[in-house]
């Protein structure tokens, strides 16, 4: 297999059309979370990765209108938030850097042109300050993404019981799935479906302010005792500051020598560990 060339995502290089590209995916997601009937896992606020972009994935125009769908879309690759539907013309807007909240009120204008009427609450979106937008740069995270995303969807799978979809949460701006052992936990209220579902979590993130540079992370809820007692896969540690979990560098995934071995790797051990301590 032909290895993708990878950039090194290295944080402090594009950090600001990162917060502008996170800021971006925020309010779509607020959009989505508006049109979607609300999941116990909170997947009605996350975004899928699709050939363009950043996706809500078809939305329903209303209720009398099932049939009728529109799909808003950040596409990395021409750089235009999209708005398709089945039902009107595609509306699009040149993605620029431009402020949070110009970009919120051309969207719902557009929203409304095509005839969708919601409410969204514009105040969570009213930061009026441009921002930068490297298109090169977004250009070499969508490539790393989408190559990501390729291999957590192989690794999904491979896996038994209950699996989220991959997606990416904007709060957090990570990409993201998490696999259910099938257990409740004890103590728990089995109707609350967030907090009873025994679960390991496996994603990507951009990198934070405990973490300053792109990284895996796989943990689990709850941390099970002695998780972290068993021989790691290579570039593999403990972190047990800003959350409880195993971290592998972004920079040691694209360096080795066949990163899809090593990450696949790096998540079926962790998996494999964490699988036979829930049991």
């Amino acid at each position: 297999m032909i290895q993708t060339q990878l950039s090194s995502l290295k944080l402090s290089e594009w950090i600001e059309t990162r917060n502008t590209l996170q800021k971006y995916a925020q309010m779509v997601g607020a959009l989505r979370e508006n049109f979607s009937s609300p999941h116990p896992h909170w997947w009605h606020i996350s975004l899928r990765v699709s050939d363009k972009g950043l996706t809500t994935t078809p939305l329903p125009r209303d209720k009398t209108n099932r049939g009728q769908t529109f799909e808003i879309i950040l596409d990395l690759v021409n750089h235009y938030l999209l708005i398709e539907s089945n039902f009107r013309e595609a509306k699009t807007i040149k993605l620029t850097g431009q402020s949070l909240s110009a970009l919120c009120e051309e969207t719902c204008s557009l929203i409304s042109d095509i005839g969708v009427s919601f409410p969204i609450h514009k105040e969570r979106f009213e930061d009026g300050k441009a921002g930068e937008y490297d298109e090169t740069a977004v250009e070499e995270y969508w490539k790393s993404l989408k190559e990501i995303s390729r291999i957590l969807n192989t690794f999904r799978s491979t896996l038994r019981s209950e699996r989220s979809p991959i997606q990416l949460w904007p709060h957090h701006f990570d990409l993201a799935m998490s696999w259910f052992s099938g257990r409740l936990i004890p103590g728990k209220d089995p109707k609350d479906a967030e907090a009873a579902e025994e679960q390991m979590m496996f994603g990507f993130s951009t990198g934070d302010d405990s973490i300053p540079d792109p990284y895996f992370y796989i943990t689990a809820y709850p941390v099970p005792d002695s998780f972290s007692n068993f021989e790691m896969p290579l570039g593999a540690r403990w972190v047990n500051d800003s959350f409880q979990g195993a971290v592998m560098m972004y920079e040691d995934y694209i360096n080795s020598k066949n990163p899809e071995v090593t990450l696949l790797n790096y998540f079926r051990t962790f998996q494999k560990a964490g699988a036979a301590l829930m049991k």
